[in-house]
């Protein structure tokens, strides 16, 4: 896939924009957070290899170290883990996680908004909202655990008050008379505005409620300067992101590793 230099800049802004957001939300949530050269290090803790990540932001300088650091940093917490790499970006590591037995898979597409255009005016019946209190928390969690079917369990251990402090971080409820449709969640690093947690329940699809708590995630990022918004897209939302003028930069690449043990390439 060949981009121009620009969309390569937004590409690997958007890497970073999510080491970054995993990163900062983690230390709010009591997570345990490392960093290696180019490598962020995230583990919730939870069974889950999605939430313990492995995200690297440029090149690896060293496959065989940085491997070795992330498999101990995961393996002495007992859980299973993703390396997330864009192609092209640190392949040598990504071939020796493989070479040791880790399972590759296609991640979701980056996919990137630049410029961020004006949003549009969301459905009249709609309200979207900044949350400011545990009372919204609780409903942007109730949005993810219905949308995504996500148990309780684990909304409680990414979802919490201290998210609310992270002075990076936005977190969006939209309601229909009051009762929460959907969410969203702003995350910006440098000019980039990280647009994560769009979900909306069954009950309340197809009435253009997603599409707007992603404008508005989007345009809140604009007003803190960014220049452009990055997500990774889901099958249901990537439709709904291309006709909103997202492009599409291709999938990550994800290899998950075991909870315990280490490898030898």
């Amino acid at each position: 896939m060949l981009m121009n230099v620009d969309a390569a800049d937004n590409s690997a802004a958007a890497d970073i924009n999510l080491a970054a957001t995993w990163a900062a939300l983690g230390r709010a949530l009591g997570f345990v957070v490392g960093e290696a050269q180019n490598l962020t290090m995230v583990t919730s803790g939870l069974p889950l290899a999605f939430f313990n990540g492995a995200y690297v932001t440029g090149p690896i300088a060293d496959p065989v170290q940085s491997l070795g650091e992330a498999t101990d940093f995961f393996a002495s917490r007992g859980v299973p883990w993703l390396l997330w790499a864009r192609p092209g970006v640190a392949d040598d590591l990504v071939d020796l996680a493989e070479a040791a037995g880790m399972k590759r898979r296609s991640g979701p597409p980056q996919m990137i908004l630049a410029p961020i255009r004006k949003a549009p005016a969301p459905p009249s019946e709609l309200t979207v909202e900044i949350v400011t209190d545990e009372a919204g928390l609780e409903q942007h969690a109730e949005m993810l655990r219905l949308g995504f079917a996500m148990p309780r369990e684990v909304t409680d251990r990414i979802i919490g008050p201290g998210i609310l402090r992270v002075p990076d971080v936005a977190v969006f409820v939209g309601t229909v008379d009051a009762a929460p449709v959907s969410c969203s969640l702003l995350s910006v690093s440098g000019d980039t505005a990280g647009v994560y947690n769009v979900a909306t329940p069954e009950a309340f699809r197809g009435r253009g409620y997603g599409e707007a708590l992603t404008w508005a995630a989007s345009a809140e990022g604009a007003r803190r300067g960014c220049t452009h918004a990055a997500l990774q897209a889901s099958p249901d939302g990537y439709p709904i992101y291309s006709r909103m003028g997202f492009a599409d930069l291709g999938p990550y690449i994800q290899v998950e590793g075991l909870a315990t043990g280490s490898v030898t390439p």
